[in-house]
């Protein structure tokens, strides 16, 4: 018996039919359009994913500043300083015009850095969990 499988007619092999109809009016896609349409689904769920994380960190943020006492303090001094700097800038106004959008422009600049920093270091933590798995697998193996 041969390890060989051989095909005598193209009706020896028939190919797989599909149920749905076929749609006459639909052109085949063009030889880039599979690669585009890759790319845009890529686009949308790194769009969904982000949002995701961008909610995600939103939230933990929210919960540590009710459940974690430093963060919150943190976050008040942080508040008080900035009500001082607006109100010293208001005054100074007529000295230093630019000065109070100067302050608005870092408080705005902060609190992105801020919420930026906390996603990278979220995304980070996801791509972590891989390795700090296959450590302890490999830990556990070894015993």
């Amino acid at each position: 018996m041969s390890d060989q499988l051989t095909v005598s007619s193209p009706a020896a092999c028939p190919r797989p039919t599909s149920v749905l109809s076929a749609a006459p009016d639909r052109k085949p896609p063009e030889p880039g359009a599979e690669q585009e349409d890759r790319l845009i689904l890529q686009s949308i769920l790194n769009e969904a994913f982000n949002q995701y994380i961008f909610t995600r960190v939103d939230n933990i943020l929210k919960l540590a500043g009710t459940n974690d006492a430093g963060y919150s303090k943190t976050v008040s001094k942080v508040g008080a300083i900035l009500e001082r700097l607006l109100a010293l800038a208001g005054e100074l106004e007529g000295q230093y015009p630019e000065l109070l959008e100067l302050v608005m422009d870092f408080e705005s600049f902060t609190a992105l850095e801020s919420g930026q920093s906390a996603e990278i270091a979220y995304k980070q933590g996801l791509r972590d969990i891989g390795y700090i798995h296959q450590e302890f697998m490999a830990f556990l193996q070894q015993r």
